[in-house]
């Protein structure tokens, strides 16, 4: 059922509900220039397991330090914390519960004291928690959704709002939450209805990118757009890369200067391509490794030097890789001369990588890179990687847009995998 989207009035909120879906600003395309000094190779270090078969990295913060979740060798899934001297730490779970994921992690002047976003619970229902650097796990006080089974956070600040989405029979609300101002939908106030849709980041100033569904288009159900939300000036749309009611634009990341990456496809069925936005200049359509057919990729974060990463296809392996895209232009590897499936989550400041990368028949591991010019890094040296040519069960993760319309929706189907594999 299409669902019209309808401005709502607040006093707190200015919507903008009827802005064009149209392109704001200069939009560009990197497959039209050339690629200007990509950079050289990186060095893949495997974090290993908590003893379990798979692992994966969901966050990385500017100390290097990694979070995310792993199988344990008891076959429960527990967050991790992991760094160069103490490696991948168990994070645990509330007290009774068996599963735990961390999704991401705050930057600190004292890398120890970066706090841990995440959630716990029974591998299905979740509660929102927050970890110190010392393990100690404490629950959100998120109000528990009536109509909704599955509450998820995806980021927050370090001024203690939360930002993410709840989800219920196939679709799903956008939020953001603090402890001083309590909850907002913010789905529902852009959206009358179901207003389906989900919050993907939140910098330290209050941003909030939002991926909302769309009755624009006249010749699918619904399509995707993206808005970028302050509590003082309401939503502002990103609009389309092109002047097309069939676009799709998804938003997975916004560093702290505004820029947003993700993915967007011009008209209906199309591929998905990886892009970043501003304010200033619009979309610029990032490079895929092939300009025929089967082109197919997303960006998943970016730092605050524009440096993006995520995942495109390789047609000369056939595998979806993880990937850089440099602030100039260019596609890069991360994991040069892997055939094998592999995808880039986050980026520090500095350029470190973090994601998962496919490492024997079946099982993921949690892996770093990072630019292989940098010297006296905190990372342990690098472990041997099998580079046998496997294709696990989440490798349909990495391949379908729907599975990419948020970084949870990613986590979810590789989680499901594991457990069917």
């Amino acid at each position: 059922m299409r669902r019209p989207i309808i401005c709502i009035l607040s006093a707190i909120l200015i919507s903008a509900c009827n802005a064009s879906d149209a392109a704001i600003g200069v939009n560009e395309r990197d497959t039209d220039r050339q690629a200007v000094n990509p950079p050289g190779s990186f060095v893949r270090v495997d974090l290993g397991t908590l003893g379990g078969a798979s692992s994966y990295a969901t966050g990385i913060n500017n100390s290097g330090v990694v979070v995310g979740w792993s199988q344990t060798s008891g076959g429960e899934t527990h967050a991790f914390r992991w760094t160069g001297s103490a490696g991948m730490v168990d994070l645990g779970t509330l007290p009774g519960d068996r599963a735990s994921r961390a999704i991401a992690i705050l930057d600190t002047q004292n890398s120890g004291d970066a706090e841990i976003l995440g959630v716990s619970g029974d591998g299905t229902n979740w509660a929102p928690v927050v970890w110190t650097a010392s393990g100690a796990i404490t629950r959100l006080e998120v109000p528990s959704p009536q109509e909704f089974s599955t509450r998820l956070p995806t980021a927050f600040n370090s001024q203690g709002e939360v930002v993410g989405w709840d989800a219920a029979d196939g679709y799903q609300h956008g939020w953001i939450w603090s402890a001083e101002d309590g909850e907002f939908d913010l789905s529902t106030n852009l959206s009358a209805k179901r207003g389906e849709g989900s919050a993907a980041a939140i910098t330290a100033s209050g941003r909030v990118l939002l991926t909302t569904a769309s009755t624009s288009c006249a010749r699918t159900l619904e399509c995707w757009r993206t808005y970028v939300w302050t509590k003082g000036s309401g939503y502002a749309p990103l609009g389309t890369p092109t002047v097309d009611g069939e676009a799709n634009v998804t938003g997975l990341d916004l560093n702290d200067l505004g820029t947003v990456v993700g993915w967007a496809s011009i008209g209906s069925g199309g591929s998905p391509t990886p892009y970043t936005w501003s304010a200033a200049h619009g979309f610029r359509l990032l490079a895929h490794y092939t300009t025929g057919a089967n082109q197919y990729g997303y960006a998943t974060a970016v730092n605050s030097g524009a440096s993006v990463v995520g995942a495109d296809f390789d047609p000369a392996t056939g595998s979806i890789v993880a990937s850089f895209w440099s602030p100039v232009g260019g596609i890069t590897k991360l994991s040069s001369g892997d055939s094998n499936p592999s995808v880039a989550i986050g980026i520090n400041d500095l350029g470190t990588v973090a994601g998962w990368a496919t490492v024997a028949a079946g099982a993921n591991h949690a892996v770093v890179w990072r630019p292989g010019s940098t010297a006296g890094s905190n990372l342990v040296a690098p472990t041997t990687i099998a580079l046998v040519r496997v294709a696990p069960k989440s490798t349909t993760c990495l391949t379908s847009a729907s599975a990419v319309l948020s970084r949870h929706a990613m986590f979810d189907c590789v989680a499901k995998a594991d457990r069917l594999r």
